[in-house]
């Protein structure tokens, strides 16, 4: 190669290199938009969160005491209904896998 086909080389290498850092400062600038959207609206969420909960009690109040809850005859009737459906369940399921676990033991023979 002569001398001048590696200036004529370098130029077109400037060309390009100039090119390609024209559309990375373009996309770069998508970013920067997108960047700055997303903070605005994690700001304006923040904001919006810290202004609409509720403020807690001052230090110097007293705390609201709660009343505790009596005895409650379905309550406890509920619990021991789930407790009951819950192994009577379990015990149907165990049931099945025992009769299949059976049948492809008789298949097998």
């Amino acid at each position: 190669m002569s001398l001048f086909d590696l200036e004529k080389q370098s130029e077109e290498l400037e060309q390009t290199l100039q090119k390609q850092l024209e559309l990375v400062k373009k996309d770069s600038d998508v970013y920067l938009k997108i960047a700055g959207i997303a903070l605005v609206s994690g700001l304006v969420t923040a904001t919006a969160y810290r202004l609409t909960r509720s403020k807690p009690a001052a230090k110097g109040k007293k705390k609201k005491k709660s009343k505790k809850k009596g005895y409650s005859f379905w309550g406890n009737l509920k619990s021991r209904m789930f407790w009951l459906a819950l192994d009577f369940g379990k015990q149907a399921l165990i049931r099945k896998v025992q009769e299949k676990m059976e049948a492809e033991h008789a298949n097998e023979q």
